[in-house]
């Protein structure tokens, strides 16, 4: 008749897996392993541990693991029994007389299932064993999804925050490079529009190559009478009384025409100048 290591070890060669694996797959050393196949069952660990890891390596091996451990706890208690008899032919040349009371006694003792109460209660703890263990996993695994869902909850808050910041940052930008001169004030006409013609007291204002921003106002009375930009190709033409004094920006792209002549600042970028 087969020994229990040797019907573990023969069902786990006709399925083709290695200690190695085996012990990867229950997640008991291959050594301890190796102890139950060669049925040494005395390496130095509680009894309970021992039925555990026999008890799942049966199953893990697909075999009747109830029929396992019968015979195990059948072997235990065979072993127990022939410790028993050896220390009573140890002890055999030591006759003691007992009395009927005493041997009655022994009687009862021997009636009684102890033994077998032990053995029964013991696969019990080794559930409890596998249990425990069973429910370590679990608690990893849980506390392993909760990481992954706060790290990418984490993961997105960044990326929503990062996308508003670069729409104010470019926002900001876009709002700093925009020119004064994009913002057309309101042109301020005279209330009755003149005919554009070149005297003394008009003054026709052209912007070439860029638009120029202008203001006129007269010296003798402090009028503005015109504020705003010029655009290329619109020439302006407004009725001065007396002496104005224009405020530009860019002086280069400028060109004033008073009196029948046509000329511009002397100096680029924001000026001012006086026309009599």
């Amino acid at each position: 008749m087969q020994s229990i290591g040797e019907r573990l070890e023969e069902a786990r060669k006709r399925k083709g897996i290695s200690l190695r694996e085996a012990a990867e797959a229950t997640k008991i050393r291959s050594d301890f392993l190796g102890y139950i196949e060669q049925n040494k069952m005395d390496f130095s660990l509680p009894e309970i541990y021992k039925r555990g890891f026999l008890k799942n390596y049966a199953r893990y091996l697909k075999l009747d693991y109830d029929k396992i451990m019968t015979d195990y706890n059948a072997q235990q208690l065979s072993k127990s029994r022939l410790g028993k008899k050896a220390g009573s032919e140890w002890f055999g040349q030591m006759e003691v007389k007992k009395t009927e009371g005493e041997e009655l006694a022994d009687h009862l003792e021997s009636e009684e299932p102890t033994s077998y109460g032990r053995i029964t209660a013991k696969p019990a703890r080794a559930e409890e064993v596998e249990t425990n263990e069973d429910g370590d996993e679990v608690d990893k695994t849980f506390y392993m999804k909760i990481g992954l869902v706060l790290v990418g909850t984490l993961a997105l808050v960044f990326v929503v925050f990062g996308l508003i910041w670069a729409i104010l940052g470019s926002d900001s930008d876009n709002t700093a490079e925009a020119p004064e001169l994009s913002d057309n004030p309101e042109i301020t006409q005279p209330a009755d529009p003149m005919p554009a013609i070149v005297d003394s007291n008009s003054i026709t204002l052209f912007a070439k190559g860029g638009s120029v921003y202008v203001d006129v106002m007269q010296k003798n009375d402090g009028i503005r009478i015109y504020r705003g930009a010029i655009q290329v190709d619109s020439p302006l033409t407004l009725v001065k009384s007396g002496p104005v004094k224009i405020t530009f920006t860019r002086g280069e792209y400028l060109e004033i025409e008073s009196g029948g002549k046509r000329f511009g600042p002397s100096e680029s970028g924001a000026n001012i100048i006086t026309i009599e």
